[in-house]
């Protein structure tokens, strides 16, 4: 697999962080000048749900609000690398054998209402992810703070794991001085004198309850949303740090089928993450701009490893064996003007930054290569046997995939077809599609999975890794994070995973992490846990009145905010 060595040593980073005793001196806090502040950029986007609060959120349409509102301790630069100053933090040391940080912050920082931000919000936003009733995604990340076990198990209701040692310094303590821990410090702040008015011990109805019209001290602010139209954000004149001179920022719900038109004809300024060659080519004819970069992440087709048929690892394996992804890969990244594919194929769950992958690592793969025999012998093993009409059943019941779908989605437009020749018609199973709202999907596998788990065989969804590190994953294949509200929607529960898992995020050095991640790889490949359908270019097109705008793989449009102008 091809890396680049900066890519590389990004994951190096949260290594090279716990070696150093203290960061940066702190700084004073520096105000944006509101002069230069101006313009407005149109950004299109599919649909934000409204869910636009930090710790409940699982849109990525919805994370670019919470991004461009809220702020956290630590944030990534263009490199990569957490510089202190560049966030909430000025500074960190390590103690206590490294299982303490020490973060100072810095002073006069207020929240979009004019509230002060302090130590104090800090510990409220990590008290409320290690809530027993807490039912969002992100509590994994205080999981191996100190006391967090008594804190869940109602022993007490005092949480160490974060303390503020005065209203600009607090401390993260952990119970062992694991290689991401760095990271879990990072998550965005949150107001407690708004989203926790309500808030006690075993209480956070009334944090989830706020959805809508967010509080941070992020560089903007949301001014409206309209359902199914648009979210409207304009700058936080409170906000303390230089940079962010776009006054105004609209996020324009455009369809697939026609964003690159909205584009070309003026309505939207920005389409970022783009992979069809057709609308990139289209772009630039049009004279638009063009940044490329490698994405960490993937498009995927998971199955749900609990109920229904996919819970055989022989079903997920013969399905992987008919899927033709090659074939699909290259018709639909194939950019017809140069005869170049944008886009590959991956098998495995990792981004194609991360530090753990090898080109000796990615040939020992299996590739599953488009085979309908071998798929067919599966599924005889796996006891579903052709019927007399040609159907696949076991003990007297049809073999039925239930795929949840999203309907005006051009990537499942090409794929339904071949499922529905190979899966279908090659294999004899009875395929029943459910055409559902991105929202009722996410409810599906994330929000309401416990109920819903028997309602669906697979979906198609993509995402995007923050991260080169494989810890990144964790939640994802953990089976801790079965259930409600979690992260891994595949419901894939294997002891050796979580043990490989929970030994990797252990070892500080890189090098000797390899081996046990290398592990995971393998068995989710073998277990066709999931199947990478592209690991692809991403292309940001936009408008040349957009300046400035530098994105790369670990760092994308929102951030590109900080520098870019607009010039009317």
């Amino acid at each position: 697999m091809k890396k680049t060595g900066t890519l590389v040593a990004l994951g190096l980073m949260a290594l090279c962080a716990l070696v150093a005793v203290t960061g940066c001196a702190p700084k004073p806090v520096e105000k944006a000048p509101v002069a230069e502040v101006s313009g407005t950029l149109v950004v299109g986007i599919t649909e934000a749900s409204g869910n636009f609060n930090p710790l409940y959120y699982s849109s990525a349409y919805d994370g670019y609000v919470v991004d461009l509102v809220f702020d956290g301790l630590i944030l990534r630069n263009f490199e990569g690398e957490y510089v202190p100053g560049d966030a909430v933090a000025d500074s960190w040391e390590y103690s206590n054998e490294n299982k303490t940080i020490t973060f100072k912050m810095k002073k006069g920082l207020v929240f979009s209402d004019g509230q002060p931000l302090t130590a104090h919000d800090v510990v409220f936003t990590y008290q409320v992810l290690a809530d027993p009733s807490y039912t969002g995604r992100y509590g994994s990340a205080v999981k191996d703070m100190k006391g967090y076990q008594d804190y869940f198990d109602g022993k007490t209701d005092k949480f160490e794991g974060v303390v503020a040692l005065d209203d600009h310094t607090v401390q993260f303590n952990f119970t062992e001085a694991l290689r991401v821990n760095f990271e879990n410090c990072g998550y965005a702040i949150m107001p407690k004198h708004y989203y926790g008015a309500t808030f006690s011990y075993k209480n956070t109805a009334g944090i989830e309850a706020i959805t809508g019209e967010p509080v941070g001290s992020g560089p903007y602010k949301v001014e409206s949303f309209k359902e199914k139209e648009f979210v409207s954000l304009t700058r936080n004149d409170k906000f303390y740090g230089s940079g962010y001179q776009i006054k105004d920022i609209i996020l324009k719900f455009v369809d697939m089928t026609t964003d690159i038109v909205e584009l070309t004809t003026g309505n939207v300024d920005l389409l970022a993450g783009m992979i069809e060659p057709a609308k990139i080519a289209e772009a630039r004819a049009a004279g638009k701009m063009v940044n490329s970069y490698p994405r960490s992440g993937y498009g995927y087709v998971k199955t749900n490893c609990e109920a229904g048929p996919t819970a055989d690892v022989k079903v997920r394996q013969a399905l992987y064996y008919s899927f033709n992804i090659p074939e699909f890969v290259n018709s639909y990244f194939k950019d017809e003007a140069t005869g170049q594919v944008l886009a590959g194929t991956q098998a495995h769950p990792f981004s194609q930054v991360s530090w753990v992958m090898s080109d000796s690592l990615v040939k020992s793969l299996n590739n599953y290569d488009f085979n309908l025999e071998k798929a067919r012998q599966l599924l005889d093993e796996a006891g579903w046997k052709l019927n007399a009409a040609g159907k696949r059943e076991k003990d007297g019941k049809l073999m039925e995939l239930k795929i949840a779908a999203m309907p005006d989605h051009a990537i499942l437009a090409t794929l339904i077809p071949m499922w529905e020749r190979d899966w279908g018609q090659g294999l004899g199973i009875t395929l029943n599609i459910a055409y559902l709202e991105f929202n009722t999907i996410l409810d599906y596998i994330i929000y309401n999975s416990d109920e819903n788990v028997k309602e669906w065989s697979l979906f198609f969804l993509a995402t995007s890794i923050p991260s080169p590190d494989p810890h990144s994953v964790y939640s994802e294949f953990h089976s801790d994070y079965i259930g409600s509200g979690n992260d891994n929607t595949s419901r894939y529960s294997n002891p050796k995973v979580d043990q490989l898992l929970d030994e990797g995020k252990k070892i500080m050095d890189v090098e000797k992490a390899k081996p046990v991640y290398e592990q995971v790889v393998k068995i989710l490949n073998e277990e066709a846990v999931m199947m990478p359908v592209y690991a692809n270019t991403y292309f940001d097109l936009y408008d040349a009145k957009l300046t400035n705008f530098k994105t790369s793989s670990l760092y994308g449009w929102v951030r590109a905010m900080k520098d870019a102008k607009v010039t009317e």
